[in-house]
């Protein structure tokens, strides 16, 4: 006969309460398509561990010896063997439950080890699993342990009323069964069972902040009939207000992201009919999709911090590439050959472009970016410079002749735009230039106030090199070899200017000839007898203007 076996205890002991089967074991609960699939074959006499149907027609014909009985259960463990414990994550502490095992006896049954044993487990033969319960210190959460032990057949006691530490157990495996599910449906998109099970878990333990992350994810990527962002916002405020300390950054971080991408997608789903229709109306469509969205997204910043800079950058990259599809589309229907060139084709082709380049210049305000207001400018001229050169054809006789052309009054027009369009990202730029400076300053400013004993330490040591360097170069100066240079020098000058001064005569030029290279031949020598001194301090100087360097910088450096 057929039974509902748990999976959690193995037990078929079950009651229905609504539309749920109860194991009346571990108060595992399952719908009717689950208690479907629990349905296994199990021995006609019970639970005693007596013989199948099948061993009952093999026993009319021949009874079997004692060594093919013993061989059996001996099978019978091999087939079954006690698994190893898993890891246990660390949010919730969970028993393992060992997955199903094939086996041909159908009095096998599912074996349970505990997430907290230590020992390896010995290959015995059972008859039926004995619950028991392991009570720790009160510091610890009790857990049930599965022992098996060889005892005679006998129909398993229920355990007594659950404790509250019992309960606690039973909740957090509840959880996690409940956010595998969770996940499990989010992967496949299935975004309603999801935030469904999510709220389940809320309902159990309302400061997890898994489920409150899912909930948020759920009804931001559900899109169907209202937008649900701000929904999302109170949710994923609720989950970073429920963090601890360590965690905050790592579901900040995911938040933020999480906050952007919906609002992102939310707005390209809704403006797909510009690829459709490219027209004054479905222009006006993606602003004012990108207006709606733009309050909440404000909102988000307040809440928790969402960088609406990066989001209104990337929003402008992402309607830029599907306004990049609709012009390419364009260009390759108009294509190149002379044939479909025609009058028609030409003033679609240019109404066409001339709606893209309408979004692109709306798009070069929006962006926040270099490169993405670069890029998104240089699409723009382009495709003016193509419809200036762009010519239609029509048939004369045998050939294709030019039918229309870019007008001069036209061409001046559409430069005019490229000109103005081109300001336009000069005073971007501009701004851009700005807000940069403005917001490496304030990081900066911020990094300092984290860091003021390092900060300090930095400005106390450049001080002092600033000392040592002025007092070496001070020293250098007040060297009496390096006086009797100077002095040598100046010897050295005044006779250079006697010995070229005509009015003397040639004999007397030539003394001044003679003392001026006795002069430089000194100069030489004592230059010789300074650089042995001066060299190890010159060293020492550039040694610690170097350090001096790399201080400035380390205080100057962008954070």
């Amino acid at each position: 006969m057929k039974k509902i076996v748990c999976e959690l205890c193995g037990e078929s002991d079950f009651i229905k309460e609504g539309e749920f089967f109860v194991c009346q074991v571990c108060g595992a609960k399952y719908t009717v398509a689950e208690a479907r699939k629990l349905f296994v074959d199990v021995d006609a006499a019970g639970p005693s561990g007596s013989s199948s149907p099948k061993s009952n027609q093999q026993s009319q014909t021949a009874k079997a010896p004692a060594a093919q009985k013993e061989r059996d259960e001996d099978e019978f463990a091999n087939e079954n063997p006690v698994l190893a414990p898993k890891a246990v994550p660390t949010t919730v502490r969970k028993v393992v439950v060992q997955q199903k095992t094939p086996s041909n006896d159908p009095s096998a049954v599912k074996r349970i080890v505990s997430n907290v044993s230590t020992a390896q487990p010995q290959r015995v033969v059972v008859k039926k699993p004995v619950v028991k319960r392991v009570v720790v210190k009160k510091s610890t959460t009790p857990i049930e342990e599965v022992v098996q032990e060889p005892v005679k057949p006998a129909p398993v006691q229920k355990p007594v009323a659950p404790e509250i530490p019992k309960m606690v157990g039973e909740k957090a495996q509840m959880i996690q069964n409940l956010f595998i599910l969770a996940q499990t449906a989010y992967d496949s998109e299935n975004y309603i069972d999801a935030e469904q099970y999510a709220n389940r878990i809320i309902e159990i333990d309302a400061t997890n902040c898994d489920a409150w992350l899912m909930k948020g994810n759920c009804a931001g990527k559900n899109q169907i009939g209202n937008f649900r962002l701000v929904e999302s916002i109170n949710c994923w405020n609720t989950c970073l207000s429920n963090a601890s300390k360590e965690e905050y950054e790592d579901y900040a971080f995911t938040v933020r992201t999480n906050c952007m991408d919906i609002a992102i997608d939310y707005v390209i789903k809704n403006i797909q009919e510009f690829k459709k229709s490219p027209s004054d109306e479905t222009f006006n469509l993606i602003k004012e999709k990108v207006d709606y969205v733009d309050p909440i997204m404000r909102k988000a910043n307040q809440t928790f911090g969402v960088d609406i800079i990066t989001y209104e950058d990337r929003l402008a990259s992402n309607i830029a590439a599907l306004v990049n599809e609709v012009s390419k589309n364009a260009t390759t229907k108009f294509g190149k050959r002379k044939e479909q060139q025609t009058d028609a084709a030409l003033q679609e082709f240019k109404f066409t472009q001339d709606q893209c380049i309408q979004v692109w210049d709306y798009l070069i305000d929006l962006a926040k970016r270099h490169g993405t207001v670069t890029a998104i400018l240089k699409n723009l001229v382009k495709m003016q410079e193509t419809i200036i050169r762009s010519v239609s054809y029509k048939q004369s006789g045998s050939k294709l002749k030019e039918s229309t052309v870019c007008s001069m009054s036209e061409k001046n027009i559409r430069l005019e735009k490229i000109q103005k369009a081109k300001l336009k990202l000069d005073a971007k730029f501009v701004d851009i230039r700005k807000r940069d400076r403005v917001e490496q300053k304030v990081k900066n400013e911020k990094y300092w106030e984290e860091h003021q004993e390092e900060k300090q330490q930095l400005l106390d040591e450049r001080m002092k090199l600033d000392h040592e360097v002025f007092e070496l170069e001070n020293s250098k100066l007040k060297m009496p070899k390096l006086t009797e240079l100077k002095k040598l020098e100046e010897e050295a000058i005044r006779l250079q200017v006697l010995k070229d001064n005509p009015t003397y005569s040639g004999k007397e030029r030539a003394a001044f000839m003679e003392e001026l290279t006795k002069t430089r031949k000194q100069i030489t020598t004592k230059k010789r007898e300074i650089a042995n001194i001066l060299n190890p301090i010159d060293e020492r100087i550039e040694k610690l203007k170097k350090r001096i360097y790399n201080i400035d910088k380390e205080l100057n450096q962008n954070r």
